[in-house]
């Protein structure tokens, strides 16, 4: 009985080194693909690879790019890193970038390598993670709605908003006002009107449904969200696994039946108000037997979503850090502010031309772009074997990440990285900068809504700045802290609290 103990023992003794064994060597196979190649690497953990500081939310995956791209000789144009055991590499020179995003596009078109439409319908038919032709078409049937005559017929349902911010504003002068909370509302207002036709009521209302639904959909500051879009982007097993929406699900089922009873609304009564509803109904009623894409209530309402969420929380987020930087930096507020009031119509009101006109306002906007990138780093899959111009191959099924992060931070492009300097932008120095300043990517899978962005965070801080003046008060932080364990740029705070006072 005793023999027959020791043998089963020692059998799972043996199969357990087996084990540890095999996983020794795989690990050390898969750690030798950077050395084998002669490519810069930094020494990886096991099973973490260099990501072990992010799995342990330490530090946010721009920082550890940040961090090895700094220490590299500006002569070296790229370097490897290991997220989990797969090898990703990370290219850091202008012409490389240039080569992913633009110059060889054909080889690396695609954003994301996995979708799941069971788990989430709506982030697999999104234009963010569509791949190749499906891709390919449904932006051409989408770009129409961001276009320069699409934004300036938009603008009134923005400038309507932004009156109601206004109005806002003055309830609450000489207060301490949470400008976090307060941009979210701008935005899911202005967001609510383009895309899904109605009115939220979040500036007249704090407890607005819809801006609550917004504020739980990809909230980082929770372990379970960071989780989930972690694994989307670099383990889709995990996904598999534990069947993990990309956004939250309660807040996406109630936006897309908003939407959704907007568009049957607006449909029945054969309403226009020049917004993303009438865009997907003239898509609807174009359909032909060729079409890539069949625009269904899914692929609608994914387009929708995909819509509500970037322009939403990326210009929500850059909104109230641009009102944070403007408070610590009074100078150049009252120069941005000098700006807005000399442009102003003749009837002292905001236009869609004379917020195009405002260069400083453009140049605040860029350094805020700059300084606090959404996405701090860029990801595209090489869909076919590619040789680089340096003489360095990437195989079909590989990422190649883009470190917007080091790169907004890089001395050679930005002299002192940590200054707001807003100078940085003025007149034809933006050319100097291509390829290293990437706030919405750039090439063929540049933000479709960076225009629809740009005019809404533009119109806010205009609307908010013409009349007030924000300053740090007690309960200002400073200097600002931020979520490590968020893919995105996100305050760790979940209040930005800045003080308004009304100027003459």
């Amino acid at each position: 009985m005793c023999f027959a103990k020791a043998f089963i023992a020692m059998i799972w003794l043996i199969l357990l080194a087996t084990l540890v064994a095999l996983f020794y060597i795989y690990t050390y196979r898969c750690f030798k693909y950077w050395e084998n190649r002669n490519v810069y690497f930094e020494k990886p953990v096991p099973i973490f690879g260099n990501f072990y500081d992010v799995a342990i939310r330490k530090k946010h995956m721009g920082d550890v790019l940040q961090e090895i791209h700094m220490k590299l000789d500006e002569n070296i144009p790229y370097f490897g890193v290991y997220i989990f055991h797969a090898p990703n590499l990370v290219v850091r020179t202008k012409e490389m970038i240039k080569e992913v995003l633009i110059k060889n596009f054909a080889s690396f078109p695609n954003r994301m390598d996995y979708t799941n439409e069971v788990v989430d319908p709506l982030s697999a038919y999104d234009l963010f993670s569509m791949k190749e032709e499906m891709w390919k078409f449904t932006r051409s049937k989408l770009s129409p709605a961001f276009s320069s005559g699409k934004m300036k017929n938009m603008y009134p349902l923005m400038k309507e908003v932004s009156n109601h911010l206004h109005n806002l504003l003055v309830s609450l002068e000489g207060q301490e006002v949470d400008v976090r909370d307060l941009s979210k509302r701008f935005l899911v207002d202005i967001i609510s009107s383009c895309a899904f036709g109605i009115n939220a009521e979040s500036l007249q209302n704090k407890n607005s449904k819809i801006k609550a639904m917004a504020d739980q959909m990809l909230d980082q500051r929770g372990f379970v969200r960071s989780f989930a879009v972690f694994a989307w982007f670099f383990c889709p097993l995990l996904v598999d696994i534990f069947r993990l929406p990309f956004v939250e699900k309660e807040s996406s089922d109630f936006l897309v039946d908003v939407f959704l009873r907007s568009y049957k609304e607006r449909k029945k009564l054969n309403v226009k108000r020049n917004d993303l509803i009438d865009l997907l109904h003239e898509l609807v009623g174009e359909k032909s037997q060729n079409d890539l894409v069949v625009f269904d209530e899914i692929k609608m309402s994914a387009q929708a979503m995909a819509f509500f969420n970037a322009g939403e929380g990326t210009s929500s987020i850059l909104l109230t850090l641009c009102l944070y930087e403007m408070a610590m930096n009074i100078d150049i507020q009252e120069k941005l502010r000098e700006e807005i009031r000399k442009t102003l119509d003749s009837t002292g009101e905001l236009s869609y031309e004379n917020v195009l006109e405002m260069e400083y306002l453009d140049m605040v906007t860029k350094e805020t772009l700059r300084k606090y990138p959404f996405l701090q780093l860029l990801q595209r899959y090489c869909v076919k074997d590619h040789t680089f111009e340096t003489g360095l191959t990437v195989k079909k099924g590989q990422r190649v990440l883009i470190p917007t992060l080091a790169l907004h931070y890089d001395p050679r492009y930005y002299p002192e990285p940590e200054k707001f300097n807003p100078e940085r932008f003025r007149g034809d120095k933006i050319k100097d900068l291509q390829y290293v300043f990437l706030p919405f990517g750039d090439g063929p899978r540049k933000c479709i809504g960076a225009r629809f962005g740009l005019m809404s965070m533009k119109t806010g801080l205009a609307t908010i700045l013409k009349d007030f003046e924000v300053v740090p008060g007690p309960q200002t932080e400073i200097p600002l802290r931020f979520e490590k364990a968020a893919f995105f740029t996100t305050p760790e705070s979940a209040q930005v609290m800045l003080k308004l006072r009304k100027v003459a």
